[in-house]
């Protein structure tokens, strides 16, 4: 039996696949097969990891002869907590939403002198673009974070190694469920609450392209809540995958999400302009990056997509 069985084996991920838990839901495959493709989970760190080396060495305090070794570690915990491939893959790991110039933007306004600009960081999982803001300057008072998972924020304060110096405000709570809930209690809608008018600029990577159209509606719905009504410069940019042929696909555990290209991305914020009583402005652009899908993509409609939404 090889070593990376062995580890699966330690960490409880040698489990049968299923496609049903015992309430009927779709879960994903777990099989150690499964695993062993490729698929969801690597063994060895990918080859663009050096800057968050560097990262965790400078701003965690972390010798470096123990990075790797601590980055393993936090990627079990996480893996435990839910087998995402940005997970498996160490994407929650990727500082590249830095090279985005929308970010530069961000950046500029919130060290900008006297600014009081609040940003949030919406599916932040371990929040490493907070951590990237507060390294750059950023007083972290005045970034924010929210996810669905309450480990995955916890976790982020053992991966960076800062709970007793970052400011930021982590809130967990569900972006997509309606009011009310689905069984009537609201409590993920109520926990977000305390974010409505308070933000001036908000960032979402691989956020939008998880959802149905309805579930991004009321998501892009609920950002709009939480900026501030009086401020013109608004922003709201981030990444996700876009397709060339827009539509409903089939994601993880036969799971629906809906994929944009430019045209129907304007045609969301439309929508979501006219349930909230606000107007939008959008702007699309492709990035070139290899590798986007190690199991998909192959009729080559997939785009990476860098968007900003602007009030028009």
């Amino acid at each position: 039996m090889n070593k990376l069985v062995l580890r699966l084996r330690q960490y409880g991920r040698c489990t049968m696949a299923t496609t049903e838990d015992q309430n009927g839901k779709q879960q994903p495959d777990r099989s150690v097969d499964y695993i062993l493709t490729g698929k969801v989970y690597i063994e060895e760190l990918p080859p663009d990891i050096e800057p968050i080396r560097k990262f965790l060495e400078k701003y965690s305090g972390i010798r470096a002869k123990d990075v790797d070794d601590h980055i393993h570690e936090i990627r079990d915990r996480l893996w435990e907590i839910y087998p995402y491939i940005c997970i498996g893959h160490f994407r929650f790991l990727s500082l590249k939403f830095t090279s985005d110039p929308r970010y530069q933007i961000a950046l500029n306004r919130l060290l900008a002198p006297q600014s009081d600009a609040t940003f949030l960081d919406v599916g932040c999982c371990v929040g490493q673009v907070l951590r990237q803001l507060t390294f750059d300057g950023v007083d972290s008072a005045r970034l924010y974070g929210t996810d669905l998972e309450p480990r995955f924020l916890n976790a982020g304060f053992d991966l960076f190694r800062d709970r007793d110096r970052l400011r930021a405000t982590f809130v967990a709570g569900d972006m997509v469920t309606p009011a009310g809930g689905q069984d009537g209690d609201g409590e993920g809608d109520e926990k977000l609450k305390v974010l409505y008018g308070k933000i001036n600029i908000i960032h979402a990577t691989s956020f939008f392209h998880l959802f149905t159209w309805e579930e991004q509606v009321r998501a892009a719905s609920k950002m709009v809540r939480f900026l501030d009504a009086d401020d013109p410069d608004v922003m709201i940019f981030g990444r996700h995958v876009g397709t060339t042929t827009p539509g409903d696909r089939e994601g993880a555990a036969k799971s629906k999400r809906f994929l944009h290209n430019a045209a129907t991305w304007q045609e969301l914020w439309d929508e979501v302009g006219k349930a909230t009583g606000t107007a939008w402005r959008t702007e699309l652009s492709e990035i070139e990056e290899p590798g986007m899908h190690p199991d998909g993509n192959t009729d080559g409609t997939l785009q990476r997509i860098g968007f900003g939404v602007f009030r028009a």
